[in-house]
């Protein structure tokens, strides 16, 4: 999946979904996130969210699967995260527009309703976005916090027109933001893991050709690189 949220495009589903007494086909939610280049367990996981949400998917059945074994990311904390919120209730409609403006009031009752009234959609959510460098419970946290994030934001604000959709939104930019900055930090590590092998390639033909090692400022002419990053570089190698 890009890095641009699909919460505008779920948001979108749901507001076809309306137009047709809460029905889809999966035809419709294919071609309505095909930009997305969701994999199939993503779609799937599309699929089981919006269900959770009340939209019939006309022509889908999930297909019984066999319960996996114990990955990495199942750890046990994540297993009694699960457990422990698996029986509360999704917030409705009409009552998260009453208690989410007490919340962003700092009404700490309606607040911890707020929350307790996500939680398995944020699960749902997370479910969609894993397999892209972040475990599972971490997706889970970094949406409960843009749940609190969006609380937050919306202080001192106007009437918002869609209170769902604008939660929704700061739950996904949260995950998507923890994706990138894993993928910052990897392409950073495969360049520095370039950057050495570079050096250590060049050291070796250059003792080949003179019998000796290299100056520091022989390597950085002949790999046309400042001084002091080949230092840096050849810190590496020690």
């Amino acid at each position: 999946m890009n890095q641009e949220s699909f919460a505008n495009a779920i948001n979108g589903l749901k507001e076809i979904a309306k137009s047709y007494e809460n029905m889809l086909a999966t035809d419709d939610i294919k071609e309505e996130l095909k930009d997305l280049k969701l994999s199939e367990e993503q779609l799937q996981a599309v699929y089981d969210y919006l269900i959770e949400n009340k939209i019939q998917i006309v022509d889908y059945v999930k297909e019984k699967t066999e319960v996996p074994e114990e990955k990495e990311e199942d750890s046990r904390f994540l297993k009694m995260y699960m457990e422990e919120i698996k029986d509360y209730q999704d917030i409705s409609e009409e009552r998260l527009q009453e208690v989410f403006w007490k919340a962003v009031k700092r009404d700490e009752e309606a607040k911890a309703e707020l929350i307790t009234g996500y939680l398995n959609r944020i699960v749902d959510l997370a479910r969609i976005y894993k397999g892209q460098g972040v475990l599972l419970e971490d997706l889970i946290q970094e949406g409960n916090i843009g749940l609190l994030n969006g609380i937050f934001s919306a202080e001192g604000q106007p009437e918002i027109e869609n209170i769902e959709n604008y939660l929704m939104e700061h739950i996904c930019q949260s995950m998507e933001a923890a994706i990138y900055e894993v993928e910052t930090e990897n392409q950073a590590e495969d360049y520095i893991v370039k950057q050495i092998d570079e050096v250590d390639k060049c050291i070796t033909e250059f003792e080949k050709a003179h019998n000796r090692k290299p100056l520091v400022e022989e390597l950085a002419d002949l790999l046309k690189k400042d001084t002091e990053e080949v230092k840096d570089i050849m810190k590496y190698l020690k």
